[in-house]
Parts: C-alpha cells; structure tokens; sequence
C-alpha cells in the first residue's frame, strides 16, 4: 500500500492528475492564459523599490534590495506616519497579521474583521480609498472559523501592462473579489458585479449533507501567473471533534481542493483534489476505517446508514487537507507551489487510515492546466496538527557546485525541507525514520516519517529538556510532567486513561509548532534562511468519544498546566531567529528573539542565578530581509521594539521604538527617493499600521 514518498507526475500515463473543467473554462481561457504567462516573466523580478507581492517577490523571499537604511543609521529611525484601523469595523481590531503591498507608490491593504481594503498614500499614509464589503460578502461572520474572523493577511495586485489594474481580496466567507487598482470599484466584467463565489466550485455533491453556511473560510491573499489566479483555504479546524467522520452533528468538513480561476472574467479554469476521488491516483494511501469506530453514543446518523458505500473508504468523507499558507509561484517554470495542510481529525486519525496523500504536502501544480508536476509528503498521517503554515520560499543556491533552482519549507516541527523546485527531489537529506507505533484502539500509524537534516528548533521531550536553574526548580519541573509519556518528535497522542497508567503524550513543539504563520525569509545573494521559531510543549491525549461528538475518540481538554511557579518547564531560550546556509546545510548562528521577560528577570526563585538572554514566549511577527540588515519584531505578546540584526552573525544592532508591538509582517519600499520600513502593530486597543523612515535631509 505505501507509495513513493516523492512521486514526479509528468510523463505518460499521469492524465488522472488532470483534475478540474478545462472543457467547461474553454479552449479561449487556455490560449489567453498561455500568452500571458510570457508577459509575466515580470513577476520574478519586481521593481527594488516596490513590495508587489506578499513575500516582497513572487517567490515569498521577504528581502529587499534596498539599502538607504544600514547598519550607521538604523537607529535613526523613527515614525514616519501613523495609519489607524480603529475604524474599519464595528468593533477595533487588535491583530493584524498584515504583509502590505506597494505598487506604483500605493499602499494596498486589508484591514478589520470585516476585511475592508485601503488604499494608501505611502509617502504620507493618506487615506486614498477604501472598500468594504456588502452584505452578501460579509456573511457567516459569526460562525466562519475563528482566526478568519480576521483582515487576513492582505491582497493581491495584477495588471495585464496594458492599463488594466487589479486588487484582489478573498473575503473571510470564501468570495473572491476583483477591484480597480485606482478607484477600490468593484470591477464590473468580473464575476457578478466584482464578485465570485468561490464556495460553489468545491464538492458539495460528494458530501451530501454537508452545511455549507460557514464552513469555508480564508487568511491568505490570492497566487496569480498570468491570468490564472489560486485562493488558499481556510476550512474549519480539524481538531474539533465533530467534524472527523461523516457520522457527526454537524456534518463534515469538505476537502480543500485547489480551484483556479481567470483573473479577466472570474471563471473557474481547473480543480485539483487534495483528497483523491476513488481509483484517482493517491487513493490507495486512505484506507477503510475499523468498523468498531462507528459505535458511538449517539448512535449512527440515518443519512449515514442509507449510504453504506461511505464507509468503505475514508476519502469518501474526510475534509481538510486545504491550503492556509500563502500560495507560491515561479512563472518561469509556470508552476504553483501549494503547502496543503492535514486532513480531519488532527489528532485521532483512526477515521482516515493510511499516509492520506495528497494532505501535508508540497504541491507542484502546473498553472495552465492543475497537472500535478510533482509532490513531496512532508508528514504522513498526521496527528499532531502538524500542518504547513507558511509559503514555500524559493531560492537559486549553489550546492556542492551546481546551480540549484530550490523551494525552502519551513515546517511546525522545526524543520526546514530544501527541495528541487523542477523535480521535488532533495537538495540536502531527508531520511525515512522508523517512528513510535500508536496503542490507540483503532488509530493506523506510519512506520516512518521523514527528517530533513536542516533543523531550528527543539524535537521532542526528554528530562534534559527540562528547566534547571536550581535544583528545586529542577525538581519541580519533574514532578509537573509525572504520569504523562515524554516522546521523541512523531510519537503519537495516547489516551488519558491509558493502560500503562499515563494521562496522555507530551511532546516538542506543540499543535502550534515552533514555525507557524510568521515563517521566514531567505538573502538570495547569500542563501541564507532565516526562521523565527518558539519552542513550546504540546499535550497530545485523547479521550473517548462524549454525546453528540459522533465520534470514537477525540482530543482531550484541558491543556495541564506546564509551568513551575510561573515559569515555563523547559530551559531557554523560548523564542529564536535561525541563520540557515542553504549552500552549505549548516547552521550559522541562533539568536534569541527579544530579550529576557521582567517577569523571568525578577523571579524570587532565580535571585541568585544568572540569566541567558531568553527571548520572548512568542514568535515574531515576521522577519524583513534587506542587502544590509535583518529586521524583525517581537510579535503581539512582545515588547514595543523592531530589532535590526546583522545578517552575518545574528548581533542586535539596534532596537527602534514602536508605538506598540508587532502583529503583522515588516515590508520595506521607497517613495519620493526615501526608504520606508512599515509594520502593523497594536497601539492601545487597536491596530495601526505604522511606516519608520531617516529622517530628512
């Protein structure tokens, strides 16, 4: 039943890949869609003064070229202008986790709950217009998955070079809208009215039941090569008990397929399914789940039992498996790069049996048509929530003396997947591991997962993990993880009540992981990655099904509490940024991300220790690369400060003072010959986007 871990779909006999309507999208949108991707050979080489894409380039790198700002002046910095959310919506937004783009001089964002789109001056930070949703865009708001109750995390900008210019957002009920760059008018031959309902394209007819109010969602902007544009996919989360199998309350989640459309006229173009259809190919990696696992106290749904085939294979009824992340593309090459995440249930995985391909993956898909190129499985059969949570960067690097066309993803588990972007194939290794079987009744384990040999951060739980400033404290710790399992990276969530006596599984990272949304950011003269990452203990246990979960198992509530008198079980530091060569594999410097808590500094247990720097308990907001400098700041939970690092060592080189901490990637552009470093943060009880300069000659 196992399948190759990396499987190359070009070549005959690969026409199943070929998922999606090109008959229905027209011959016409195929031919237009072929010409423009010469014209947008652009894409990979943006204007230095500009941010045209989320990752500043279409390959998600978070660098610029720009060097006005260096290491003698940085700390000359200070506020530019100040812009302010507080009324975007009806309540003021305290998170944005924003990536701004500047085009011809313009800064485009989203902004508020709502997700209205602001158009900016950004010499200034002057209102130029704004766009908010109607009505029927602004549905669901209630009950769509909480972190899409959100601005998301920006637009996207296109332009045919002949005068059309676009603005494109995803609402967070899953519309996709098209607005005119200059005016914020929804552009009237798109959709209807502007607007594509993006929802009605997914596979409602293979879920019959299925709700549909709600369950679809968005946080990243939209992936255009040419005129073919992806939206990424927010489903609900999937470790709610109740979305796991058909046999639930509400019924399931619906798988996240990938779904292009024309950026002219809003027409769906292709579909590929990241849950295979039966005998497509992938299908033999999802299994029939045990049949005791139907038995649940409620009882088997009547809709379920008048469909018996649905049991017979778990692709048949298993949602998720989307697309978060931000998309990335390399129009030379004319592929989309798709970072899928897991499939329903994140933790109990017994009603999905086998490695569930195409979840947990890195999707080469070929824009002009949804061929699969190529896909690597990063996890297979997850169970920890170990979904990709951010866009996979490319890079050119020279390795063992070849020039090697790379894509760099950046995982929860701490790891770093360096592949060839042509073929998927690896650059550095990547070793199947024999991992720790589940005792779950019912649960199907890999006998293997994969490790990259680039890491950043902590795997696993061991006694040496744990905290030993002084002895007592050391003792403590001990005592707080008695009677749970400690496991290496991959050993899989165990019972509450298990038959050994053990409350469940402890593990590093946790469902968070030690990389997520903030990622990272590569220097394409030097192939050095550098990651933000936090280190965190997860508590993965599972305890038997309750009333009207429909399910078997499910995730146990509450999280232990994990800390001694107030300070975290493990050993420092708790949040770092990590130098990566790509060149090379090797790790060049780890710096702390912030400096040591007060609360840790002042602790009357360590009166008579002395301290390591730390770093903050929580990740970045997003790293910014520059030829001179490595910029980040400390995230939501951190102090008011944007840190510049020297790229070469990790040294701080000074620390500019905010109005507020971070909560949205740092970008840099220049405007009027002056170079602006912008960032969202949450000053008070709303967020504003704030843009630091030198001051002026």
């Amino acid at each position: 039943m196992t399948l190759k871990r990396l499987q190359c779909a070009t070549g005959s006999g690969m026409f199943l890949m070929r998922i999606g309507a090109l008959a229905a999208a027209g011959v016409g949108a195929v031919i237009g869609l072929m010409a423009l991707r010469a014209m947008d050979a652009h894409a990979q080489a943006p204007p230095p003064v500009e941010w045209r894409w989320f990752g500043s380039d279409a390959g998600a790198s978070r660098y610029s070229p720009l060097n006005q700002i260096g290491r003698d002046n940085v700390s000359s910095l200070s506020v530019a202008w100040r812009w302010s959310a507080r009324n975007q919506g009806p309540q003021p937004p305290t998170q944005m986790q924003v990536s701004p783009l500047v085009v011809d001089g313009v800064l485009y964002t989203t902004a508020g709950d709502q997700r209205n789109v602001v158009a900016i001056d950004a010499a200034t930070g002057e209102t130029l217009w704004v766009w908010r949703p109607g009505p029927n865009e602004r549905r669901w708001a209630d009950i769509i998955e909480p972190v899409a109750r959100s601005a998301g995390r920006g637009v996207t900008y296109w332009t045919d070079r002949a005068g059309d210019e676009r603005i494109f957002v995803v609402t967070p009920s899953y519309q996709l809208v098209a607005l005119e760059a200059r005016t914020g008018k929804q552009v009237a031959g798109f959709g209807v009215g502007g607007v594509v309902d993006m929802i009605e394209n997914l596979r409602w007819d293979q879920r019959p039941g299925a709700n549909r109010e709600g369950r679809v969602s968005n946080t990243s902007p939209p992936a255009i090569i040419g005129n073919v544009l992806v939206a990424s996919i927010t489903g609900h989360t999937g470790s709610v008990p109740t979305r796991s199998s058909p046999n639930e309350v509400w019924p399931m989640n619906l798988p996240g397929d990938v779904v292009a459309y024309d950026t002219r006229t809003g027409k769906r173009l292709w579909r590929f399914n990241t849950i295979p259809e039966p005998r497509a190919y992938g299908s033999e990696t999802w299994l029939k789940a045990q049949e005791f696992l139907w038995n649940v106290p409620q009882g088997t749904h009547d809709w379920v039992r008048a469909r018996p085939e649905f049991r017979e294979s778990s692709l048949r009824y298993t949602g998720n498996a989307g697309f978060w992340a931000p998309v990335t593309v390399d129009a030379e090459l004319g592929y989309f790069f798709i970072a899928t995440e897991s499939p329903t249930n994140d933790y109990f995985g017994g009603y999905r049996p086998g490695e569930n391909l195409f979840g947990n993956s890195i999707l080469a898909l070929r824009a002009e048509t949804g061929e699969l190129v190529w896909h690597y499985q990063i996890t297979h059969h997850e169970l920890w929530d170990y979904d990709l949570p951010t866009a996979p960067i490319l890079v050119d690097v020279d390795v063992n003396g070849a020039r090697v066309k790379a894509i760099a993803q950046i995982t929860k588990q701490g790891f770093v997947f360096l592949l060839d972007r042509r073929t998927g194939r690896p650059v550095w290794p990547i070793e199947e591991r024999k991992v720790p079987a589940s005792d779950v009744p019912g649960e199907w384990t890999s006998p293997t997962q994969p490790f990259s040999s680039l890491t950043f951060d902590r795997q696993g739980l061991s006694q040496d993990d744990l905290i030993d400033y002084t002895p007592e404290l050391r003792a403590a710790a001990q005592k707080a993880i008695a009677g749970y399992r400690l496991g290496s990276l991959y050993t899989p969530p165990s019972l509450v009540t298990a038959a050994d006596g053990t409350k469940g599984t402890l593990i590093i990272p946790g469902g968070g992981g030690t990389a997520n949304w903030p990622g990272g950011g590569v220097d394409p003269k030097t192939g050095v990655l550098y990651v933000i990452s936090a280190t965190s203990v997860g508590f993965f246990a599972l305890m038997d099904g309750t009333e009207r979960t429909g399910v078997r198992y499910h995730i146990a509530r509450p999280f232990p509490n994990l800390s001694v008198q107030g300070l975290p079980i493990t050993k420092p530091p708790y949040s770092r940024i990590t130098a990566i060569d790509l060149r090379t594999g090797k790790t060049r410097w780890m710096a702390p991300n912030g400096e040591t808590p007060d609360f840790v500094k002042n602790h009357p247990a360590l009166a008579n220790v002395k301290l390591p720097k730390t770093g903050k308990f929580n990740r970045s907001s997003g790293l910014l690369v520059t030829s001179m400098l490595l910029f980040s700041g400390e995230g939501s939970g951190g102090d008011p400060l944007l840190w510049a690092y020297d790229k070469a060592t990790g040294d701080a080189v000074a620390k500019v003072q905010l109005p507020g901490p971070t909560t949205g990637f740092p970008i840099t552009y220049m405007k009027n010959g002056r170079q602006f470093i912008m960032v969202a943060v949450r000053a008070g009880d709303a967020v504003e986007l704030v843009a630091l300069a030198l001051p002026k000659k």
